[in-house]
């Protein structure tokens, strides 16, 4: 998987390496080898919600990534999450499901995407236990 994680702030250095370090074991989880992915860390200017992910339309050009499909975009708040308690992880999870179709509008689909989330997180945890 070719990614770009671009940092806003120099204080998300360690949401930085988090997230880097997340989408390697999600590499390990799906099959992502020609897949491409960007992660933008924001702060409360540039929005005051947790995530925001944005799905690459289909067949979306992008000559800048010549033989990767892209997956689209996921844009985390990193103090907006830490204020409100949440795990950074497990929103990054959260975002990157979105990138693959999975969603929460209806209760059907929300029961659906928390099982997937719970099944990455553990799968993760199993991961960096290795580590």
């Amino acid at each position: 998987m070719k990614k770009l994680i671009v940092n806003l702030d120099e204080n998300f250095k360690k949401h930085e390496d988090i997230t880097k370090k997340t989408l390697k074991n999600l590499e390990k989880l799906f099959d992502l080898k020609n897949k491409y992915i960007e992660v933008y860390l924001v702060g409360k200017k540039f929005m005051e919600k947790n995530v925001l992910s944005f799905p690459a339309p289909k067949d979306f050009p992008r000559p800048d990534v010549k033989n990767y499909e892209t997956l689209g975009e996921i844009y985390l708040n990193p103090l907006y999450i830490e204020s409100h308690s949440e795990d950074f992880i497990f929103i990054l999870v959260h975002g990157f499901l979105h990138l693959l179709g999975y969603d929460h509008k209806i209760k059907s689909e929300a029961i659906i995407m928390e099982v997937k989330e719970n099944e990455i997180m553990a799968q993760l945890e199993k991961i960096n236990g290795k580590q």
